[in-house]
Formats: structure tokens, sequence, C-alpha cells
């Protein structure tokens, strides 16, 4: 049980890390596009045709392809006024339960995106303005929130695991 945990949490933190990498070269694109939309808007009077919706598309990809590999690692914003007091073992319980409880609303959510993924590829929907297709943004997104939701399982085991086991090593750390 414990090598399998401990496997599990090495496979997903490098997949999930390859994620995080492609959500990152992403926002550097939109990044590089809004720039030029801009310029272009400014001194040609000639904006990128459908930019904006556009980045709004790709901005909810970066988000939930970072998503699983921040969850993994720890690296979401905390604000620590109570954890810091208890000690070693309900610290590990705050971390497992945390987890469990993002694993549930990331699952809902996922589950909620799956079905409006299958509506929106059923009915064929487009962007208001540039009719850019909907469905190829959504479905990536949606299998990256349910990534998420696994990620955080799997956090939450490995927290439990550790406490139980303190000779165990601590979970692997971004490199």
């Amino acid at each position: 049980m414990l090598t399998l945990v401990l496997g599990i949490e090495r496979a997903a933190l490098a997949w999930t890390r390859r994620l995080a990498v492609l959500g990152g070269a992403i926002l550097l694109l939109v990044a590089l596009a809004t720039v030029a939309d801009a310029l272009l808007r400014k001194f040609l009077s000639r904006p990128i045709e459908g930019a904006f919706e556009a980045t709004e598309l790709l901005l909810a990809a970066v988000i939930f392809l970072a998503l699983p590999y921040t969850g993994l690692t720890d690296g979401h914003v905390s604000v620590d006024l109570l954890t810091s007091r208890l000690g070693r073992r309900g610290q590990s319980l705050m971390v497992a339960a945390n987890a469990l409880v993002s694993a549930l609303v990331l699952g809902l959510v996922a589950y909620e995106m799956g079905l409006l993924a299958a509506e929106y590829a059923r009915t064929g929907r487009t962007t208001l303005v540039a009719r850019i297709p909907v469905p190829p943004f959504i479905l990536p997104v949606t299998a990256a929130a349910w990534l998420a939701a696994f990620g955080f399982v799997v956090q939450a085991a490995g927290t439990l695991v550790r406490l139980g086991r303190p000779d165990v090593p601590p979970p692997p750390a971004p490199p």
C-alpha cells in the first residue's frame, strides 16, 4: 500500500508539472497576443479579431491546467492562524481533511463542467462575436479539473499514510 501511494504521488507530480508548464506556455502566448492586440489597436486601429474571447477561454484553461500541480505541491496561498499551533498529527489531519474537501468540491465542479461540455458539443456552442468553438477549450479544462480532484485525493492519502508512519519520506518536492 505504502509503495503504491508513494508511486502514485511521484507519477502525479510529474504529470501535473507538465500540465502546469503547458498552462504557463499558454499564459505567455496570451500575454504576447494581448500586447500585440493593444499595439495594433493603438497604432493601426486594427485590433486582433476575437482576441478578448480567445483570452477568456485560454485563461480558464491556464487556471485548471495549473491547479492539479498547485494542489499537490501545496503551492497555493494559505493563511496559517490555527494549524501552526497544532502538533504534527493535528496538522496532518488538517491537511488531509482540506485535501478531501477540495477533492469533493473539484469533483462536483468537474462533473458539472462535463455536463456543460456535453451540451456544448451537442449544440455546437461558439463564442458570440468571433464564433470560436467552445468544446475544444472546455474538454481539456474538464479533464484537468478531474485530475485536480484526483490530485487532492492523492495528497490526502499520502498525508494519512505518513501520519501513521513517521519513517516514510516527505511528499516529493517540486523541482
